[in-house]
């Protein structure tokens, strides 16, 4: 999710009782464990694929969280007065388990159990920007800044709203997905594998991809419409010596690895030839943030320049 969003989970639980217990270094805790697991983006400024390689790694995982608390809620400790080193720690372990779980929920994936296993777990639920679920965390913050005798209820009750959120996105994808099969059906598309991910700004509108042998299906599924889909068809490159050699890069390998609906492309331009690798889930045209690897290869086969779009 957005930073906003990680903020607000923090705050929020920390008003929903423990800063009313333990005081303003709950409050300190709690927000900075929300926040601290991004600390792994820094790596992109030396390498270009850190958002595949690291991003959502050790310090989003249970296990590295441990060992993340303990180094966080220290300099709390020292400098902040509080000798409840303990408490500390487990306030910003909760924190960062707040943020593992606002990030399972969108469909990067996120390597929760790492190192103990390296599968990028994503739930599909919620865009990486969603209004209405920062909602959900703002509006009962406002409240209680506004009303401090009923922060804890407010908050605790903005908490059951957000669960009660993902839990009705959770039957709209499940519809969404109903929907998108029952259309690949009549059609007659045999498709081996189907995801289904949140679009922006809405439960109620989904990104559907299908992959079937050379090709893939994609389509916006409005669950508040009974339209037929508009299916758009890829065709993945046929296979050549310059889309071999461009498979066989460990760069190429590892965005393979990452990518969810892989989709790739081939292109001559001039004397070069082009070999471009998207993730579907991400999006089909380029932009800003899409998931877009680019090979450049000269007539011989050689690799003139590797470029990977995506940044943080």
């Amino acid at each position: 999710m957005d930073p906003l969003t990680h903020t607000l989970s923090g705050l929020a639980m920390a008003h929903a009782g423990f800063r009313q217990r333990l005081g303003r270094p709950a409050v300190i805790a709690l927000t900075t464990g929300a926040l601290v697991p991004d600390l792994d983006s820094i790596m992109s400024l030396w390498d270009p694929f850190a958002a595949i390689k690291y991003h959502r790694g050790l310090t989003h995982s249970v296990f590295g969280g441990v060992l993340l608390a303990v180094l966080v809620a220290w300099p709390i400790h020292r400098w902040g007065g509080d000798k409840r080193f303990r408490d500390l720690a487990g306030l910003v372990y909760l924190g960062i388990l707040l943020h593992i779980g606002l990030d399972l929920i969108t469909s990067f994936g996120t390597r929760a159990l790492y190192p103990l296993v390296s599968t990028r777990f994503a739930w599909d639920l919620a865009f990486i920007i969603d209004p209405l679920l920062t909602a959900t965390l703002a509006i009962p913050l406002i409240v209680a800044w506004r009303r401090p005798h009923l922060a804890i209820r407010a908050t605790r009750i903005g908490i059951v709203a957000a669960v009660l959120y993902l839990t009705v996105a959770a039957g709209a994808k499940t519809s969404a997905t109903a929907s998108f099969a029952r259309e690949l059906d009549q059609r007659g598309i045999a498709a081996n594998d189907i995801m289904v991910v949140p679009a922006p700004f809405s439960p109620f509108r989904w990104t559907a991809v299908a992959e079937s042998p050379g090709r893939l299906f994609r389509a916006t599924v409005t669950l508040s419409s009974g339209a037929a889909l508009d299916f758009q068809t890829y065709s993945q490159a046929p296979r050549n010596i310059f889309v071999e050699r461009s498979d066989a890069l460990e760069s190429v390998r590892l965005f393979l690895t990452f990518a969810r609906v892989p989709w790739t492309q081939y292109i001559v331009r001039g004397g070069e030839h082009i070999v471009e690798y998207r993730d579907l889930g991400f999006g089909a045209e380029r932009r800003l943030h899409d998931m877009v690897l680019r090979v450049v290869m000269n007539a011989a086969g050689a690799v003139e320049s590797v470029d990977f779009n995506h940044r943080f």
